[in-house]
Order: C-alpha cells, then sequence, then structure tokens
C-alpha cells in the first residue's frame, strides 16, 4: 500500500496471474492466483478492465475476491497527460479511504511508482454489489441528487479541518494544470467549433477571459478551503447501492479544497436546468443542515457558500465545457456542457467572480 518496490504494470497485457499474485499478497498473504481471465475493458482518464481469479492458493482466506477492478494509467499517451491523476487515487485509498464515512469500492491493493509515472488500484468488483452506476444521460431527480448532496455533506465534514490536509495540499495542482491546458489556443478554437461554441463565446469571450476566470476562482477558493474535496464529483462519478444509497467513485482528482467545488459540479451538471433553478438553493441549504449536525462549528452560512457555487460554476465552463472528446464522449460532453453554460448565464458566474 505504499510506493511500491516492484515493477507496476504499463499496459493491461502485463496484468498476469504473477503480477496480481504479489500485487494481492498484500491484503491476502500466501496467496497464488493460477489464472486471470480480463473483461469489460473501459478506457478513459485511466483504464480499466475486470479479471476473473482462479486460485491456486487460498491460503485460508474467507474473503477473497472472485473477481477484481484493475485500474491504472494503461494507455500511454493518457498515462502521460494524467499521471499525477493516477497516483493521486492510489495514495487516496491508502491515506483517506479507509475512514471516508461514505459508500465506496474497496480497494485491494493501490501502488504507485513516481519514476514511471504510474499509480494502480486493484478495486473490488461492483457488480457483485450490485449496485447501479450513474451516467450523465441519467433522468436525475432532486431526491436522488439530495441524497448525494447528503453524503457528500458527510464526507466533507468528517474530513473538515482534518491535520492530514496541509501535507497533501500539492494535490489541487494537477487539475489546475490541466485546466490551463485545456485553455490553449488551439483547443478553445476547436471548442469554438462545436454546437454551443457560439454560446460559449456569448459568456467567455477570449479564452484569457476564461484563464481569469479560473486564477479568480482558485484564489477564493484557496481562502476557503476547509475539507477534502472529491474533485470530480459528476454524476457519472457516482454508483447506487441496491437501496438507493449513493457512493463515489473515481478519486483522481481529490484535494483539499472549498466544499462548493464539489456541490458546484453535482448540481449544475446532474439536474436538468429547470429542475437546477428551482432546486440548488434548497439542495445547499441541505448541505449546510447537515454540516451542522455533523457538528462543524465553522460552517459557512448558506449564503456564503451560494455566492461560492455560482463562482465555482467557473470550474464546468472549462472542465465540462473544454472537455476533451477522448475523455469523454461527444454525448456526455455536450449534456455537461450545455447545462454548465445554462447555469453560467442564470448564476451570473461571471459576475460572481467580479470579472463581467
Amino acid at each position: 500500500m505504499i510506493e511500491t518496490p516492484h515493477p507496476l504494470p504499463l499496459s493491461l497485457a502485463e496484468v498476469t496471474p504473477s503480477w496480481l499474485t504479489t500485487a494481492l499478497s498484500h491484503t491476502f498473504p500466501g496467496i497464488r492466483i493460477e489464472a486471470a481471465h480480463q473483461s469489460d475493458t473501459r478506457s478513459g482518464t485511466a483504464s480499466s478492465a475486470r479479471f476473473e481469479l482462479l486460485y491456486g492458493t487460498r491460503a485460508g482466506h474467507m474473503s477473497l475476491p472472485d473477481s477484481v477492478y484493475v485500474k491504472g494509467g494503461f494507455d500511454s499517451i493518457m498515462r502521460n497527460r494524467v499521471w499525477a491523476a493516477l497516483i493521486q487515487e492510489a495514495q487516496f485509498y491508502r491515506d483517506f479511504a479507509g475512514d471516508a464515512p461514505v459508500a465506496l469500492p474497496r480497494a485491494y491493493y493501490c501502488g504507485y511508482d513516481s519514476a514511471a509515472r504510474q499509480g494502480i488500484v486493484i478495486l473490488e468488483d461492483l457488480f457483485a454489489r450490485q449496485v447501479r452506476f450513474g451516467h450523465a444521460t441519467d433522468d436525475t431527480t432532486v431526491d436522488t441528487l439530495a441524497a448525494v448532496v447528503e453524503g457528500l455533506a458527510k464526507l466533507h465534514a468528517h474530513f473538515w479541518d482534518d491535520p492530514r490536509l496541509a501535507s497533501v495540499s500539492s494535490w489541487k495542482d494537477p487539475q489546475r494544470t490541466f485546466f490551463r491546458y485545456l485553455c490553449r489556443p488551439s483547443h478553445w478554437a476547436d471548442v469554438l467549433e462545436r454546437s454551443y461554441g457560439a454560446t460559449l463565446l456569448g459568456i467567455l469571450p477570449s479564452r484569457e477571459m476564461a484563464l481569469a476566470g479560473l486564477e479568480r476562482m482558485w484564489a477564493m477558493d484557496d481562502s476557503a478551503a476547509r475539507t477534502l474535496v472529491h474533485g470530480d464529483c459528476h454524476c457519472g462519478n457516482l454508483f447506487y447501492e441496491s437501496n438507493g444509497v449513493p457512493g463515489f467513485l473515481d478519486w483522481q482528482c481529490v484535494f483539499p479544497g472549498a466544499p462548493a467545488h464539489d456541490l458546484a459540479e453535482l448540481i449544475v451538471t446532474s439536474l436538468e436546468p429547470e429542475r437546477r433553478r428551482t432546486a440548488e438553493r434548497d439542495l445547499i441549504q441541505l448541505y449546510c443542515d447537515i454540516l451542522k449536525s455533523e457538528g462543524v462549528a465553522d460552517r459557512p452560512s448558506v449564503d456564503e457558500l451560494f455566492h461560492s457555487y455560482r463562482c465555482n460554476n467557473m470550474h464546468n465552463l472549462i472542465g465540462s465545457v473544454l472537455n476533451p472528446y477522448d475523455m469523454q464522449t461527444e454525448e456526455v460532453t455536450t449534456i455537461s456542457a450545455t447545462r454548465a453554460l445554462a447555469a453560467a448565464q442564470e448564476l451570473d458566474t461571471l459576475k460572481a467572480l467580479g470579472l463581467d
């Protein structure tokens, strides 16, 4: 569960029974895996695949998983782009996941190799728990999202002013570097050719304005950073237990930050604009009520948090609107982008940031 002394695989073909035996022996000493059948390969920011395991030796462990998901940087192009996020997810599972008060997949192994720019986690196969995975195309109701907001508030409350946050303050940097990269001239020009390009230009007349908005938002957020935020809290990174309890996936962008960072992405990108505009303040009130019930004495007021929520839609204007199609499909990107653009107009995001 630390920086690994053994080499990490850089492709899924290198995830062999021998390597899986070494990795899983950290949690289940003495086991030996004879065969591992790969299926359900997925690609995005990270790559992952399901492996069905055949054990030669079970070493008396009663809770050995019959299948696992192996997730890491198995595409060389994407790994070179997001390697820091891969390492952060492994470190999150090592240092924070154990006491997070929300539903998570169990991590059987988390390892990273800074020199090779690789981070890998071996996770529980959630299909065995019969969960439902969230998606941008879901018709998400306010009641469903309220349950997620409640879980998010409990997560934030648990890590509020946690002394461990100081040691991982640099976790905010990879996402910020990537967002600045998204504003490069060539990509900005490409995005303006998308179906919503004209709407974007009406809100952000230049890439320089986009960068100025980001810097202003980050300065505000850094002054309000009090907890561990998920960092990429959209509906595609959620799952739901069979009883409806929400859980959180994909901790590659986690960092110490301001609570509205998560709230703005969750609410704006999950709800249709009509639902969002009628429910957003009530959802933020619910969040504040949960912080109170969890004993957070220095919690922000509803008005303070709502202002930060308006400002943090700037995150969606870049992360959703300028999202590359090799990280999310065009369909998913367009759904999130149009919701972020509508919110920017209605919430007056630039005015909230003092940039109107």
